[in-house]
């Protein structure tokens, strides 16, 4: 770490606030500035200890001169806006789909693929469809609620789609074009064991009910549709080239039938498309021109194609990007689901996940996502995230925006002896804006701290922050006003409200803060002083519930 960067960051920090620097401000603007200084956070505090130590022997004249001498106050740079990367053979017309299975409500992950499109909807002037990928009430079956919440989801994430589907809705639509396959001697119906047909294929050798007549084909595609065909009796499947070098697109399934279908919004249909079937017909018909999906699903593509140049239909161009993951979170919605139901998570928008009501819950902005998203854009390769990736954006907003309050975790009660006269302190209600006022705080002798500062400090001189030194005890002796490099602690005077913060590991922390956090408003975020952000859930005169958001 570059010592001399650090320090004038404290010394702009310092000489701005009258000679004595706010720790937690300057780790807010390095951390802000250089967001790969978090992975050694504990190095970077080590050194701003040390650094502050030096600061605090310096007069405000002192400190001035010396930040001239290492270059002058920060001049924090607005960076260009970033642009999302173009993509290919855009003309005239441009129409995006964001295709989500609703088993659950979005997560960081399904907000990627939603926001990549609407970044670029609103790049190309296009049209973006949400198109609910809802045909499989088997393995993946919708939950009626998940409809709602994707939107609610989206209009968070300031996205508002043009035209919403339900594939589940559309199933006579594929009915009808899988007719036509069956017309053109382009599909079929096959009836074959299961493995003998995965032998079969492995050959490149046609199963017998390949070659059947059209007549025939239509005769058991009709029976299938009257569900006179069960479950795994029959399987409509597109003709391929069987020399096709991948074996799962030689002859792929297009549609199984479905015995006891969950399906919440549809009632006694039993054939069901696969995803590949579905979602090409969709396609074309919603004049799609751009897909941007998962590597994973690469393979696709060559499916698709069949079925159009069967149809004589233009192809939408393919953006291809790497898997995305989150470090330390499960994104699977079926474990979170099974997570839910057994205890283990309180719900979907419980603190620990990455779905998007739990980042909303959290107090994480949705422009932090955006900008997150943004940066990370529609890449080819994998990306990984962690947490402090999108605190680091969401610090940004945040920390000029947060007012600075006083807060102790599992507080200690001690007396001052023979304090100065003074019953009001007055201190800023944020240190880089003067102009938004200060907040007053009555002292008197009693006041509570952290017990960790108590008992790491106890007999040691130490400085109440904005206020005097004290040497620390039950009964503190009062030891003058001037700034000298003691320690520093947080403090709330006698009269405090109790306070209840959630963490992000799902634990309950409890302790004092200032009593003017009770004329706040519930979803105000603040910053308690050498703690962290806090998103205020319960504001009551006697009561504060809130949601840690980061450091």
């Amino acid at each position: 770490m570059d010592k001399k960067l650090l320090l004038r960051y404290i010394l702009d920090n310092s000489t701005k606030h009258g000679g004595e620097p706010n720790i937690d401000s300057v780790i807010g603007k390095l951390l802000s500035d250089m967001p790969e200084l978090k992975k050694d956070i504990n190095e970077l505090k080590k050194n701003l200890k040390i650094l502050t130590e030096e600061v605090n022997y310096m007069s405000i004249d002192e400190q001035k001169n010396k930040l001239d001498e290492l270059g002058g106050p920060i001049v924090r740079k607005h960076k260009e806006k970033q642009e999302m990367i173009p993509l290919l053979k855009v003309k005239h017309d441009f129409v995006v789909r964001f295709a989500p299975n609703p088993v659950g409500p979005l997560h960081i992950g399904n907000a990627r693929q939603a926001i990549v499109n609407w970044l670029y909807r609103n790049l190309y002037k296009g049209v973006y469809i949400l198109r609910y990928d809802d045909t499989d009430p088997k393995n993946k079956v919708p939950m009626k609620e998940a409809y709602k919440w994707i939107l609610e989801d989206l209009e968070w994430l300031k996205i508002k789609p043009d035209k919403i589907y339900y594939s589940s809705k559309r199933l006579n639509i594929y009915y009808e074009y899988f007719l036509k396959l069956l017309k053109m001697g382009k599909g079929y119906i096959c009836t074959c064991d299961k493995e003998e047909f995965k032998k079969l294929r492995e050959k490149k050798k046609a199963c017998p009910c390949r070659d059947l007549s059209i007549r025939s084909q239509i005769n058991r595609w009709n029976k299938m549709l009257e569900h006179k065909f069960k479950e795994n009796e029959a399987v409509a499947r597109v003709k391929t080239d069987l020399e096709d070098k991948n074996v799962s697109v030689r002859d792929w399934p297009a549609f199984r039938i479905i015995d006891e279908p969950k399906h919440p919004l549809v009632k006694n249909k039993y054939v069901w498309p696969l995803l590949d079937f579905a979602s090409a017909i969709d396609d074309h018909l919603m004049n799609v021109t751009h897909i941007i999906r998962g590597i994973d699903l690469q393979l696709s593509k060559n499916k698709q194609l069949y079925l159009y140049n069967y149809f004589k239909w233009k192809y939408p161009i393919i953006k291809l990007q790497g898997k995305f993951s989150a470090e330390g979170t499960e994104l699977s919605k079926s474990k979170i689901k099974d997570g839910i139901k057994n205890g283990v998570y309180s719900g979907w928008d419980d603190v620990r996940l990455m779905t998007i009501r739990a980042l909303k819950r959290r107090g994480i902005y949705p422009e932090a996502i955006i900008n997150l998203i943004k940066e990370i854009g529609p890449k080819i390769r994998d990306v990984t995230i962690s947490i402090s990736h999108l605190e680091s954006f969401n610090r940004k907003i945040l920390d000029p925006i947060a007012n600075r309050y006083f807060f102790v975790k599992n507080p200690v009660m001690i007396k001052v002896i023979n304090p100065p006269p003074e019953r009001t302190i007055k201190l800023p209600l944020h240190p880089d804006y003067p102009d938004r006022g200060m907040r007053s705080l009555q002292i008197g002798k009693v006041f509570y701290i952290s017990k960790e500062d108590f008992e790491n400090y106890r007999g040691k001189i130490v400085r109440l922050i904005g206020l005097y030194n004290i040497r620390l005890d039950t009964n503190a002796q009062f030891m003058g006003k001037q700034i000298l490099p003691y320690p520093k602690i947080q403090w709330t005077p006698q009269s405090k409200v109790d306070m209840k913060i959630l963490m992000p590991d799902n634990t309950i922390i409890r302790g004092y803060a200032e009593i003017n956090i009770t004329k706040l408003k519930p979803k105000d975020r603040i910053q308690l002083q050498r703690f962290g952000f806090v998103y205020l859930d319960v504001v009551k005169e006697d009561y504060i519930y809130g949601y840690y958001i980061h450091s």
